[in-house]
């Protein structure tokens, strides 16, 4: 894991950018101009300091591509840049034509995975531990590029950023539930869960939400989300076939607050009369273009009450993404 020791220019920066907020992230914005000491990133795979403003004096040190250094005079074509965060660091001249100088910045208060591609399923090039602090070269909306061991690095800032609290209602009790917002692009989706009970398992087919107290390899009670390529009728039809076979099934209409609405079937009952059976089931099928999201909420029945309406409410966040086929 990475952690950014860049002392100076990130103290600096937080009290220029004030309270960090609850936001899982920070975007803190370019200082401006007129301050004493300015950051500044480097943009060329290898940029030489040099002991003066001068091609063809002593060479001081090699920068690679994402180093920071602050640079406190500029002249002409040249910048001159300290490049640690000590009283006694290094300091010379390099060219500003290989110089980001006062970029935004971008600075995390978790464990935030660098991509190395727009893709949350692309290899991790590393993990940015809390508070570390990067300069963001290119700003695309939902990503980021920083500068990370020598190689341009990709941060989804939805997917890293924002937790927030909301309100369910319990056994007839007003419950706090504090969510962490979600975003997959490979399934079509975005959403928010409940991060304090679940624990969230990726994988490139599904999102599973399972219960923090289940046994992770055989769990009761999760939330699986999934794309189905079957266009949502033709889905539901299918999931009502296959759960039917073991349950009496419920069909209905619902509409849901973030993606409008959809088909909900049941599986409360088992089979023939024979009672309730042990694991619930609400199968959740929504229209995505011309194809559907899949909800499947599973929970044990001495758990229905609270897992349930944890559940529902945590499906009433989805939202469908636009583009997908």
């Amino acid at each position: 894991m990475k952690k950014n020791t860049w002392l100076a220019i990130l103290t600096t920066l937080i009290l220029l950018a004030g309270s960090i907020g609850t936001a899982y992230a920070q975007i803190i914005p370019p200082s401006g101009e007129g301050q004493i000491g300015t950051g500044a990133v480097v943009l060329s795979e290898q940029l030489t300091v040099y002991e003066k403003a001068d091609s063809s004096s002593k060479a001081v040190e090699t920068l690679q591509f994402g180093d920071h250094i602050i640079v406190t005079e500029q002249a002409g074509a040249w910048a001159r840049g300290v490049l640690g965060d000590s009283e006694d660091s290094a300091s010379g001249w390099v060219s500003t034509d290989s110089l980001l100088i006062d970029p935004a910045w971008y600075m995390t208060e978790a464990e935030t995975p660098v991509y190395t591609q727009k893709d949350t399923l692309a290899p991790v090039l590393d993990v940015l531990d809390e508070y570390t602090l990067l300069a963001i070269l290119k700003d695309e909306g939902e990503w980021i590029a920083v500068g990370l061991n020598g190689a341009e690095g990709w941060i989804n800032v939805i997917e890293s950023g924002e937790r927030f609290e909301g309100t369910i209602m319990l056994e007839g009790m007003e419950e706090t539930v504090k969510y962490e917002h979600i975003r997959s692009d490979a399934l079509g989706f975005e959403m928010a869960y409940d991060y304090e009970n679940f624990v969230r398992l990726r994988e490139p087919e599904s999102e599973c939400f399972v219960s923090l107290y289940d046994d992770m390899d055989n769990p009761e009670n999760y939330l699986k989300v999934t794309y189905s390529e079957e266009n949502a009728d033709t889905a539901a039809v299918s999931v009502g076939e296959a759960l039917s076979k073991d349950y009496d099934i419920i069909v209905e209409s619902l509409t849901l607050d973030g993606a409008g609405t959809c088909t909900r079937i049941d599986a409360s009952e088992a089979k023939g009369g024979k009672g309730t059976p042990d694991q619930l089931q609400s199968v959740y099928i929504i229209p995505a273009g011309e194809g559907s999201i899949i909800a499947e909420a599973h929970c044990a029945f001495e758990a229905a009450e609270g897992f349930g309406h944890r559940f529902d409410n945590m499906v009433h966040t989805i939202v469908v993404l636009n583009g997908q086929d």
